[in-house]
Parts: structure tokens; C-alpha cells; sequence
């Protein structure tokens, strides 16, 4: 086993892309991380401290890749059924120890985030926690039975008080709550993307849905919220719905989404509209 450092985004994407497009949809979350680090790079940026990329490799076969935004999770990604799966956690970890990098979390296939957590745990002796128990669904088609009172339309800098709001609300039901400067500087970003949405009934906003992480084929749905007094109106199905419709009319051939599994509620609106599970995402939290 031995463990490969990248210092360079686009060095390691023309390395790691031609494994994790084996899974596209599955793997969403690390090609559109790594695409917007290269994004980044490329246009002279650099965030502080900087992004970290690892692979562990067999001979000629690469068996993990695991990347890092701090002061965001260590995602960990692999084929969880490799019989050389374990032995390449531990050397992943093995090097993180003897290099000193702090790891807050991990996110990853369920299986291999428990691995990683667990062996992490054992030879650090810092606890962990499941911090949030996640699904990833993908849809090519959306139903054509979804009810759509109201109409979707961008949010632009007029709905920034709004956006900014909701963000906060959404931030703590994900392991990452926001600062309100920090979700003020997220709607911002948004917003200048053109990249969130507003559904909006009678010129009201009630429900938001994002685009993000594009792949070569697919798209991401995420920072879905509708506030309390706007629930169970079918608002945040509509908003789904016709966002998802939207970007698949736009030359997509999939859109993905995790959900939260404690939440029967989310996981059973996208079901409807025509989301089907691919897998399952677990983050852990380290506590030392």
C-alpha cells in the first residue's frame, strides 16, 4: 500500500475523475467538490488552509480517495466491497497520523465511513458520532401526477433577506450550522451564480431549492427549505419538482440528492416526484 499526496486540484482530477465517473451519480459530492477546487485554482484562487488530496493505491490499483476542504469533513471514497478496502483505511490513516492532519469528521459510502471512523477511534483514541445519516437518490424523469400551485423563478439581490434567513434556518439540520455572516456571505455567492431558487405563490416567497455540483451528465439539488408556517402545503415538492424538471429539460441526464434519514418526511416527497435511492452516506464527527 502506498499513500499519494496532490497539492494541485487539477492534477489530482485528471487522476481521480476516471474512477469516480465509474459511479457518477454516487459519487456527486467528491466530483463536484474536486470540479470546484479546479474551478478555483484555475481562476487564481486559493482558500485557506488549502485543499487536501490523497490517494491510496495497490501496485497499479487505486483503492481510495479521499479529499478535504477545511474546515469541512474528510470525504473518503472507494469500492466498499474491494477485499482491500480495510488495509487501505488503515494505511490512509496511518499517513494522516504521521503527517498531523486534524480531521474534524468523515463522510462516505456508509460502510467505509464506519470503517474509517472506527479505526480512526481505535488508534487516536478520540470518540465519534454519527452526526448525520444520509440517503442519495437520483432521478431521471420526473412524475408527471406532482401538483405545482405557484411558480419557481431565480432569487436575485432583492430576496437576499430572505435567502439569508432560510439559510440560516437549513444550515442546522446539516453537521455545519452557519454563522449569520456566514449565511449572508453563502446568499450572497448564490445569488451572484444564479445558482438558488424561490418558489413563490401569490408574489410571495415560501419555499427555496438550489442547483449545485455539476458532473458531466448529472446535477445536484440541495439546500431544499420551506419555513415552518409554509410546510406541509406541498410547496417544497412543487419547488423539487420543477427545478429538477428544469435542469433535466436543460441537456442533464440525472439529478442526485442526499436526504436525511431521520426525516421520513424529505425522503418521502422526493420519492414522489420520482427520485430512486442509489445509497447510503454516513457523516461521523470526531471528538477528542
Amino acid at each position: 500500500m502506498k499513500a499519494i499526496t496532490y497539492t494541485s486540484a487539477t492534477a489530482y482530477a485528471e487522476y481521480a475523475h476516471h474512477d469516480l465517473y465509474k459511479r457518477e451519480a454516487l459519487h456527486n459530492l467528491p466530483i463536484g467538490i474536486l470540479n470546484r477546487c479546479v474551478k478555483q485554482e484555475q481562476e487564481g484562487g486559493q482558500t485557506e488552509p488549502p485543499p487536501y488530496f490523497l490517494t491510496i493505491k495497490n501496485g497499479h490499483e487505486s483503492l481510495l480517495y479521499l479529499m478535504m476542504t477545511p474546515p469541512y469533513n474528510m470525504g473518503v471514497f472507494g469500492e466498499p466491497l474491494n477485499p482491500s478496502i480495510k488495509s487501505a483505511v488503515e494505511c490512509a490513516i496511518d499517513y494522516l497520523l504521521s503527517e498531523g492532519v486534524p480531521l474534524p469528521g468523515v463522510i462516505g459510502e456508509k460502510s467505509i465511513s464506519e470503517l474509517f471512523a472506527t479505526i480512526w477511534s481505535e488508534k487516536t483514541g478520540e470518540s465519534y458520532k454519527m452526526a448525520m445519516d444520509q440517503r442519495i437518490y437520483k432521478l431521471t424523469k420526473v412524475k408527471d401526477d406532482i401538483q405545482r400551485p405557484g411558480e419557481i423563478r431565480l432569487a436575485t439581490l432583492n430576496d437576499l433577506d430572505v435567502i439569508k434567513e432560510w439559510g440560516y434556518q437549513f444550515s442546522f439540520v446539516t453537521e455545519n450550522p452557519f454563522t449569520k455572516e456566514q449565511a449572508e456571505e453563502k446568499s450572497r455567492q448564490f445569488i451572484k451564480e444564479q445558482s438558488v431558487y424561490l418558489w413563490v405563490v401569490n408574489d410571495e416567497p415560501v419555499s427555496m431549492a438550489r442547483k449545485a455540483r455539476g458532473t458531466k451528465n448529472g446535477i445536484s439539488v440541495n439546500y431544499v427549505y420551506t419555513p415552518s408556517e409554509h410546510q406541509r402545503k406541498g410547496y417544497a415538492t412543487a419547488c423539487v419538482a420543477e427545478l429538477s424538471d428544469r435542469l433535466l429539460k436543460e441537456g442533464y441526464s440525472f439529478c442526485t440528492l442526499y436526504t436525511d434519514l431521520s426525516n421520513p418526511t424529505s425522503n418521502s416527497i422526493y420519492q414522489k416526484i420520482g427520485y430512486e435511492p442509489i445509497g447510503d452516506s454516513v457523516v461521523f464527527q470526531f471528538d477528542r
